[in-house]
């Protein structure tokens, strides 16, 4: 998977993590999703990456959701896997692949 790191990236994704939530919309998630990728593209307008953009967005999106359910269950394979709504062995795979 390409990974885009720069040093502009983080410090878009600094001053983005630094607004305050209540300037988000009710449904949080969908609006920081929009909100970082409004920038993040404005930011790369000349520079993105063609024909991979859904992949790098989709695949950092699901590393932080499985990253995160796993911390949220102090590891619990099973548990996150339940919460997450998907198979025990599916979960230990993309954990394997790093995703």
């Amino acid at each position: 998977m390409l990974m885009i790191a720069t040093e502009s990236n983080l410090l878009l994704e600094s001053s983005f993590m630094e607004k305050p939530l209540s300037l988000l919309d009710t449904d949080c998630l969908s609006a920081m999703v929009s909100r970082y990728l409004t920038c993040y593209l404005e930011e790369h307008k000349d520079h993105l990456p063609v024909g991979q953009l859904y992949a790098v967005v989709m695949g950092e999106i699901e590393k932080s959701l499985l990253l995160e359910t796993m911390k949220f269950t102090n590891g619990n394979q099973k548990k996150a896997s339940e919460i997450l709504g998907i198979n025990r062995n599916t979960l230990r795979k993309k954990i394997s692949e790093g995703n």
